[in-house]
């Protein structure tokens, strides 16, 4: 059921490209809401616990909901809430999507708006010139595949559909924390972001070596990934620079380079799926 359900969201996600509209957390921001008037004067809640509070609980009852499965039609009702709650988990936005806006606005001329759609919600007045907002970009790419994609397959190969949610929560309220001003619980969350990233942003870092210039890349490599707070982020973008045989602080102009990062991301999901088909009798649920 791991291998054909990573299949079927990944058909969804890259061809159909199909129902990421549905992708709404209105409900997590309502829960969070209900759950401070409920706890919101106890101690604990305004620290690490009512972070893991929040992301934990509804995973909980996702697993309730699976444990309560049973009998002969199990695998017919847990194929399709597998499919469900992995695909709700990846995003919430379609990394297609987000990079169409982009070469609209770059196309027009526009770098402002090409820019502060990369930015998201960060504002940001400082626009780069061109070359410079194309590097830009590609950094977002590889960064963003991992939070958006990657990240959720991984956690969901160890930990199933429960922990697929607990990633995208973990991210969607990190990212509440910031817009927000949640000031008790921002430095926890930025912590455990660190955390649910540290080895899917390894292991995709790994396969985009794979895909490409292994060992330019592999260069970049070793210099995080034994380093526990090393940036996540950081480890993604300039190995997949590298892998991508590019120069760092050096932009091809005649080099389509954000288009040679979608490709990779692409190769990079193949390979996850040629991965999780050989883990998947491992795996632990």
């Amino acid at each position: 059921m791991l291998l054909l359900s990573v299949l079927i969201v990944f058909a969804l996600e890259y061809y159909f490209r199909w129902g990421s509209e549905y992708r709404q957390f209105s409900w997590f921001e309502s829960f969070q809401n209900k759950l401070s008037d409920l706890v919101g004067e106890q101690d604990f809640y305004h620290g690490p616990g009512g972070v893991l509070l929040i992301i934990l609980l509804p995973t909980l009852i996702l697993g309730i909901v699976f444990s309560l499965l049973s009998g002969p039609l199990y695998w017919l009702l847990a194929l399709p809430l597998t499919v469900a709650v992995l695909f709700y988990s990846l995003g919430p936005k379609s990394l297609e999507d987000t990079m169409e806006r982009y070469n609209a606005a770059v196309e027009r001329g526009d770098c402002e708006a090409g820019y502060l759609i990369l930015k998201q919600n960060e504002e940001s007045t400082d626009i780069p010139e061109s070359e410079e907002l194309s590097r830009n970009a590609t950094r977002f790419i590889l960064v963003e595949s991992n939070k958006r994609y990657f990240g959720v397959v991984v956690w969901f190969l160890f930990f199933g559909p429960c922990g697929a949610l607990v990633y995208r929560l973990a991210h969607q309220y990190h990212q509440q924390c910031i817009n927000q001003n949640i000031g008790n619980h921002l430095d926890f969350s930025t912590q455990l972001i660190h955390w649910v990233d540290w080895v899917p942003a390894r292991m995709t870092s790994i396969f985009n070596l794979l895909t490409g210039d292994f060992v330019s890349g592999f260069y970049r490599f070793k210099d995080y990934w034994l380093e526990a707070q090393a940036s996540n982020d950081q480890l993604i973008s300039e190995t997949g620079i590298a892998a991508l045989g590019l120069k760092m602080g050096y932009i091809e102009p005649e080099r389509n380079e954000n288009k040679e990062a979608m490709a990779m991301v692409m190769r990079t999901g193949i390979i996850y799926l040629v991965a999780i088909a050989i883990l998947s009798p491992l795996s632990f649920w």
